[in-house]
């Protein structure tokens, strides 16, 4: 199976009961099997709830981005699917069977239920049993077929005198069917109906004729909405679990998108349960209104049957639900309270509780659970003692449960609560803005939706690519920007249906902003799937924003037709021209005569109209008037150019406005007026000749420069003409400017391009990207020697120039790629030059560097190691080992130095080297370093409060740490909290740290010391600090790089050198130490020249902390701890 695929579900709602529930359960196994779910909501804005037009949605949205599609009746059309299964998209359909489509059919077990109903009315004794249903949808016509099964297979009648039609499935359509009932002779003794609503209306309207619910009817609906129990009377009905329709769907499309075979044809979902209440007879409601001592037949109350109940219920609902084992538990806690005797017993009825609340944290889920027990103890109490050994205590239980529900409702009703508080404001906030600023979607961040976007169609009639015209994100998660331009089979695009958190029922939801008189576009947004309500605040917000888009048309519309008429009043002081169809006659003002250079005292015809304009307009002009002939009352615009007698040109702008006959229909005459547009189109070429030039240097700027390599690559794919590009930084710009000044910053740069500009060939093309950034683009014939170019283009670059009476040279690092590599576009071909011009630089500057593939190959492991070392950061991989630095002389061990180590989940340990240059680079070096204080800082204490000798540890203070802000104060404030003298750390930096600032990096040093931190010079004697640094700066001791200690009694000058170094630490009152010391001999040679500290593998290897505390006080030998 693939590691990922996106499912397209196709539904005319996204919330309620039923599409709610099934939603639910197909997010639920898409979601487990790591896929992605995106629901396009298919009813007409126009359309009833209850009357759905299948044939008004047509729109492939996201169909390039879905592996499979679920098609949740009714929600599209036979076509529709059979088109997306061309493609080869595998489908599958939910209660639905579409024409022209072979596919899995996923329905709810309607027999299961249906012969449950009926079986349930048979044990009360009804043997006349009628059904009601709206035949328009598949489940409702296959729940008559079983109906008359079961009648027939009983032996009892089922005629169609005992079938009785609704018009729809709401309660409208039940009431219907109820009239119809009771004008026919004999009444059924029992109804059952295709879904509560017809149910609901069923009984009012039976009631409201005289009949009586349940002793002269008794009734079972199906589908247990949330009103049938607070109905009066209380609904009898099949529960089905439609998330579990869902979740097969799920299943299906998992396993054909696996390519795994998949039968057509029906698969059933089975998950239902008789939930029996007052319209059946099995529960008295006090408030029916009905004799509650006229027996109706109770059916006896099996406790197995609450058993069936709540595992149906409950399993296997996903994240928070409860299993098998722990339903069990509940059951048998129940049976115990209720099968208790003598007085009411509070106490168990309250623990009972509590466990309750135990195993179901969520409150939806305990509402579930209580509901489910306290219609079972209404049976039990409506039943009679015999079912119940002492009522007291099960009437006490069934007033707790009914407190328990109260939490849910109440819970339900804040949450209804706020969606209608949001969804009033919303409206509110889309009525009151223009329709300019409501496409922008700002109007989402008053509401739950984390992300969405709008996008209105290019072109309304094709219906072919979306412009997002606005894009709300409150987390950053998309790359969408308004402006893009999507085709409506990917829109709308994969980073906002990744960044749906399906954990919370967050999907991609996508609804078409339409009416029917007018396609705008289409919405998504990230919404939630609920299926408490069938309120549908997507829909809505897309049926404002249609009505506010067509409003805007409207109003630019009038606003087009005042400004015609403004126009034509204004016209005096332009030209006025007006133009008789038939005749070919024109009638010019003097001042349109002036514009088009005509004689004032001729007559003109459109002919000489025609030859006042430039040859290359003519044919423009043409067609815009020929357009004004076929379409009266549509203006047309045209620009076009004059020819002048002393040969210029100039840019006039026409109006114009064709007027019909009122007789037959036909354009008669036009009518308009000409406007001087000459200066406005100068300014524009200046305008376009600025979006492609540098204004410093002249040169064209990046996007000139691409769309020049665009062309390249075009003749290189159709004629293999070769091509090459140099990327050029220019070394030391930065120190002109900061030096010099900006100005002269751009002096140097129009010097450059001047040179690169005169040495180039007439078919090369030199550009300016920004900044220090230049690019060369070298064409047919393109020099075999390219380094050989690039050399002397850095020669010209390197050429000495005055800028401010000021001798400047600076060099160029270059960068190079050629059509060898076979590019297709040109960000391609710039991206590997930079990547290649980088690579030189890095290399060394004023360097020349050819791109080849494996620099992708080395930036990539750049990259991952970087998000390798983030992920180190924060998830602690990171070690300390200590290792010792021994006294010379033969005293104890009290000092260590700190050294890091990554401990790589898969690499093993890694030494500094192979981590500490790449966060150099980036700068996580001095979030290593804090974390590196804070940890010695943290042992220290530990080892002080273990009684241990006193023990000074050294921490190694990179560039970055030390001169990042708050250094002092932070590591003050570590040891303030852990409580560990300033005496027992010491921190190391190199000569190059303080060296580069010397006056700033004494006052962070002196801070350090007055703190009572010692400091000591790191790998001394390879950097560049003088005797008088040394003498005023606050240090206390050298340490010696390694590299002389390697040569100490085989190099004569360096082991001179090394007694200097310490009879100097000595005059100076400084402390010596050693490193990298491997041999007795070095420690000896060591020891006579006078130096008092050493380290290195002769002592010991760095070591985690538990293994050098037992060394602590110690005195090492040569080979104690190595």
């Amino acid at each position: 199976m693939q590691a990922s695929f996106t499912v397209l579900a196709l539904t005319h709602r996204v919330g309620g009961f039923y599409n709610g529930e099934v939603l639910q359960g197909l997010l639920r196994e898409t979601s487990a099997a790591g896929g992605r779910l995106v629901v396009v909501q298919t009813v007409h804005p126009e359309d009833n709830a209850l009357h759905l037009t299948l044939e008004s949605f047509e729109l492939p949205i996201a169909e390039e981005l879905v592996d499979a599609v679920v098609s949740i009746a009714p929600a599209v059309t036979g076509p529709y699917l059979a088109r997306i299964q061309a493609r080869g998209v595998p489908v599958v359909l939910v209660s639905d069977h579409a024409a022209g489509v072979t596919a899995p059919v996923v329905t709810p077990d309607n027999a299961a239920g249906v012969r449950a109903g009926l079986e349930h009315l048979m044990a009360h004794g009804h043997t006349r049993i009628g059904f009601v249903a709206d035949l328009s949808q598949h489940d409702f016509r296959e729940r008559l077929e079983v109906y008359r099964a079961v009648m027939t297979e009983r032996g009892l009648p089922a005629g169609s005198d005992l079938f009785f039609r609704a018009d729809s499935y709401g309660e409208h359509g039940g009431a219907r069917a109820a009239r119809a009932m009771l004008a026919r002779p004999n009444l059924p003794t029992a109804v059952m109906t295709a879904t509560d609503r017809n149910a609901l209306g069923l009984v009012r309207a039976l009631r409201a004729g005289g009949a009586r619910v349940p002793h002269d009817v008794a009734v079972v609906g199906f589908d247990d909405v949330p009103q049938a129990e607070f109905a009066i009377p209380s609904l009898s009905s099949v529960r089905q679990r439609f998330d579990v329709v869902g979740a097969l769907a799920g299943r299906l499309v998992r396993d054909m998108v696996a390519g795994r075979p998949v039968a057509s044809g029906l698969h059933r979902a089975t998950a239902s349960v008789v939930v029996p209440r007052g319209t059946c007879g099995c529960r008295t409601d006090l408030l029916n209104g009905e004799d509650p001592g006229v027996s109706t037949g109770r059916v006896p109350v099996s406790r197995r049957e609450l058993r069936r109940m709540l595992h149906t219920l409950l399993d296997d609902r996903g994240r928070g639900s409860l299993d098998r084992a722990t339903v069990d538990q509940v059951l048998t806690h129940v049976e115990r309270v209720v099968d208790r005797t003598g007085p009411a017993d509070h106490t168990a009825v309250a623990e009972l509780v509590r466990s309750l609340q135990r195993v179901a944290p969520r409150v939806s889920t305990l509402h579930e659970v209580a509901t489910a027990l306290t219609q079972y103890l209404d049976r039990l109490l409506s039943a009679g003692t015999q079912e119940v050994r002492d009522p007291s205590t099960a009437t006490a239980l069934h007033a707790a449960l009914w407190q328990v529900r109260s939490w849910g409702v109440v819970e339900q009703s804040n949450r209804r609560e706020a969606s209608v508080v949001e969804h009033g404001m919303t409206a509110g906030d889309l009525q009151r803005t223009p329709a300019a600023t409501s496409r922008r979607m700002g109007w989402l961040g008053g509401t739950h939706v984390r992300a969405g976007l709008l996008g209105l169609w290019e072109d309304r009639d094709r219906r072919e690519v979306l412009r997002v015209t606005g894009v709300h994100d409150t987390t950053g998660t998309i790359g969408t920007v308004a402006g893009a331009q999507i085709p409506v089979r990917e829109f709308p695009g994969r980073d906002l249906i990744d960044a749906a958190d399906h954990d919370e029922a967050e999907v991609c939801m996508v609804v078409p902003v339409r009416s029917r008189a007018r396609h705008s576009g289409a919405m998504a947004v990230l919404g939630r799937i609920t299926s408490e309500w069938d309120r549908e605040p997507y829909h809505y917000w897309a049926q404002q924003l249609n009505q506010a888009l067509e409003s805007e048309e409207l109003e630019e519309a009038a606003r087009l037709s005042e400004e015609r008429y403004t126009v034509a009043a204004q016209a005096a002081n332009d030209g006025l021209w007006e133009l008789d169809v038939t005749a070919g006659t024109m009638n010019l003002s003097t001042r349109c005569r002036d514009l088009l250079d005509l004689p004032h005292d001729t007559s003109v015809d459109l002919d000489g109209w025609m030859g006042a304009v430039h040859p290359q307009d003519r044919q423009r002009v043409r067609t815009a008037l020929r357009s004004l002939t076929t379409r009266a009352g549509v203006p047309a615009i045209v620009e076009f150019r004059v020819s002048a007698s002393d040969g210029t040109s100039r840019w006039l702008l026409c109006r114009g406005l064709g007027a019909a006959d009122e007789t037959s229909g036909e354009v008669e005459r036009l009518a308009g007026s000409l406007s001087d547009i000459d200066q406005s189109k100068a300014l524009e070429e200046q305008l376009r000749r600025a979006s492609l030039f540098d204004a410093v240097t002249g040169l064209p700027n990046r996007p000139s420069f691409v769309e020049r390599l665009g062309e390249a690559l075009d003749r290189h794919r159709r004629r293999g003409a070769r091509f090459a590009v140099l990327f050029l930084d220019v070394d030391g710009f930065k120190l002109v400017n900061d030096s010099l000044g900006h100005l002269m910053g751009d002096e140097l740069l129009r010097v450059l391009a001047e040179r690169l500009q005169t040495d180039a060939r007439s078919q090369d093309v030199v550009a300016r990207f920004g900044g220090d950034e230049l690019a060369v683009l070298l064409q047919e014939p393109v020099p075999d020697d390219l380094e050989a170019v690039a050399a002397r283009v850095q020669s010209l670059v390197a050429a000495p120039m005055v800028l401010a009476e000021h001798e400047v040279s600076v060099t160029a690092s270059v960068g190079i790629a050629t059509c060898d590599t076979g590019y297709t576009e040109p960000e391609d071909v710039l991206r590997d030059v930079d990547l290649a011009m980088n690579h030189a630089k890095d290399a060394e500057r004023g360097t020349v560097a050819v791109f080849d593939p494996q620099m992708h190959a080395r930036a990539a492991d750049r990259l991952r190691s970087r998000a390798e070392l983030r992920a180190a950061l924060a998830e602690r991989q990171f070690v300390v080992h200590y290792q010792p630095v021994v006294d010379l002389t033969g005293g104890p061990l009290r000092h260590l130095e700190a050294l890091v180590r990554w401990e790589h989940p898969e690499r093993g340990l890694l030494m500094p080297g192979q981590f500490l240059p790449a966060m150099e680079e980036d700068g996580t070096v001095a979030t290593l370093g804090e974390w590196l204080t804070e940890e010695v800082v943290r042992q220290l204490a530990e080892w002080h409060g273990a009684g241990s000798c006193p023990v000074t540890v050294a921490v190694n203070l990179s560039h970055r740490e030390f001169w990042s802000v708050g250094l002092v104060e932070r590591v003050r404030r570590l040891l303030d909290t852990y409580d560990v003298p300033a005496e027992a750390l010491v921190m190391e930096i190199t000569e190059g740290v303080f060296m580069d600032e010397p006056e700033a990096a004494r006052t962070v040093m002196q801070a350090l010391r007055e703190s009572g931190i010692r400091l000591h010079v790191d790998d001394f004697g390879t950097g560049q600090s003088s005797l008088n640094a040394l003498r005023t700066f606050p240090v206390d001791a050298l340490k010696i790089d390694g590299s002389f200690v390697r040569e100490l009694g085989v190099v004569h000058q360096t082991t001179e050198l090394l007694r200097i170094i310490v009879e100097m630490g000595a005059a100076l009152g400084l402390d010596v130490v050693a490193e990298h010391v491997e041999t007795e001999n070095q420690a000896q040679a060591l020891q006579l020249l006078g130096c008092a500290y050493a380290q290195g593998w002769l002592y010991g290897r760095a070591m985690p902390a538990c293994d050098v505390t037992p060394l602590l006080g110690r005195r090492l030998a040569g080979t104690d701890a190595a």
